[in-house]
């Protein structure tokens, strides 16, 4: 068990005192000998403490994902229209048949993709803090600008682009919107809100606001149950906002940047050449979507999930604990009645009304039948399973685009393969770099653990 400050906690211990005492009635001291106080002492638990992990601004993270949407929508168009234009008879003089490319397409995707990047940049560029210096007027003036261009582009593209395809093609563009309110409901407030859009920061104990709007997110290291378990609720919000966000930013990345243009592709290629059929790998095409919407994933996930943000994690599940529900016909196990106000410590029974459990952990605040509180302990109690579970999927994707490198033959194979893997680099250095770090900072925590 971790070491730590012991500080006794609160019993409820009412029955067993008016038993002992005399009590009331036969029914009373039937059910007061199964009743036992809590001798033992809560644990503060003791937290390690994590070095300073540098970690991408959002503003080049954004920058990032951004350029890496457009590198795989380039790629999708070179799968789709590549040519063999090296054969002594072919009639192509260019890699590509550039002609059946829809370039009001290119445009409104390129622009529709930019949100985010833009979005960032309106957020948290000011040029000066000083609302009367020359610099903050320039740079307010250059947002409006950015902002009424992207947003001219954007309606004059769309507009291009449904009226050169037929209505049936265009609700391809929208589906996303489905996916939208699935995840987030009716509320547009993930879209531009800066709390729910980018993670929140972090830091080892409170601290003073710099700006009124500015969120920090702090471990209040107590033993008080009621505030443990306010704090994991609120931690669970934040961890699905932030897993709404990585999910469908991934899914928007790869569903606009690469299936879209094969959507598209047939219908370009008959309004061109009015008989011809365009033919394309299937197989490969559809590969380039999943492998985008996981690289896409892995790029989000690392950057959502950072180390402190998951240590911050860590440190509530210690607080929260678990219960073990015992199973079987235990009428003379001696236990106690489930308090809220109560820190329990290990192996302490308590009768609770969906059944009796027992206590795992340094010590317990969670509730009994809890599911969301054991589903916290499950995931965060370890400090590394989170880590190791990305980093496995890493290796995994990263060791299947190797081999599919090793046997293309075809040279837009080739490209494809070697761009989205040189991406995936970034995301693989990042883990390790803080698995590496988050396996020495835990070492003598987890040694703890195995004794």
């Amino acid at each position: 068990m971790p070491s730590g400050r012991r500080i006794l906690s609160r019993i409820q211990s009412n029955s067993y005192n008016s038993s002992s005492k005399g009590g009331n009635g036969s029914h009373t001291e039937d059910r007061d000998t199964n009743m036992v106080p809590l001798a033992q002492m809560a644990v503060l638990p003791k937290h390690c403490h994590l070095p300073e992990i540098p970690s991408d601004p959002n503003m080049s993270f954004e920058a990032m994902l951004y350029f890496f949407g457009v590198i795989a929508m380039g790629l999708q168009y070179i799968n789709l229209y590549r040519t063999v234009w090296w054969l002594p008879h072919s009639h192509a003089n260019y890699a590509l048949n550039f002609y059946l490319i829809d370039v009001y397409l290119v445009l409104f995707l390129c622009i529709l993709m930019s949100r985010r990047i833009v979005w960032c940049f309106v957020q948290e560029v000011y040029g000066s803090r000083f609302s009367k210096s020359v610099l903050f007027w320039v740079v307010q003036f250059l947002k409006g600008a950015l902002l009424g261009s992207i947003a001219l582009g954007l309606v004059y593209t769309a507009y291009m682009v449904v009226a050169n395809h037929s209505a049936l093609y265009c609700l391809f563009l929208s589906c996303p919107v489905i996916t939208y309110v699935f995840l987030f409901g009716p509320s547009i407030k993930p879209l531009y809100h800066r709390c729910l859009v980018w993670p929140t920061s972090v830091c080892d104990r409170p601290r003073h606001k710099k700006e009124e709007e500015e969120v920090i997110l702090f471990h209040n290291c107590v033993l008080t149950p009621d505030v443990i378990r306010s704090e994991v609720e609120y931690f669970k919000l934040d961890f699905n906002n932030r897993i709404k966000q990585v999910l469908f930013n991934s899914l928007l990345t790869a569903y606009y940047m690469t299936f879209v243009p094969l959507c598209f592709a047939q219908t370009g290629c008959i309004l061109i050449c009015k008989k011809n059929t365009l033919y394309y790998d299937t197989w490969w095409v559809g590969q380039h979507v999943v492998v985008t919407w996981l690289s896409a994933f892995l790029m989000l996930i690392v950057h959502y999930l950072p180390p402190k943000y998951l240590d911050l994690l860590h440190r509530t599940a210690l607080h929260l604990g678990r219960w073990q529900k015992v199973e079987g016909r235990h009428a003379h196990v001696p236990y106690n009645a489930w308090s809220e106000l109560t820190v329990w410590p290990p192996g302490a029974l308590v009768k609770h009304v969906k059944g009796l459990f027992k206590a795992e952990g340094i010590n317990v605040t969670a509730e009994p039948g809890n599911g969301m509180h054991g589903r916290f302990f499950f995931l965060f109690h370890q400090p590394m399973r989170v880590v190791n579970w990305l980093l496995i999927l890493t290796w995994l994707l990263v060791g299947y685009q190797f081999f599919c490198l090793i046997q293309s033959t075809e040279w837009n194979h080739i490209v494809c393969i070697a761009l989205v893997l040189f991406c995936n680099y970034y995301t693989l250095f990042k883990l390790l770099r803080d698995r590496i770090i988050l396996a020495k900072a835990y070492k003598e925590e987890l040694s703890e653990d195995d004794r």
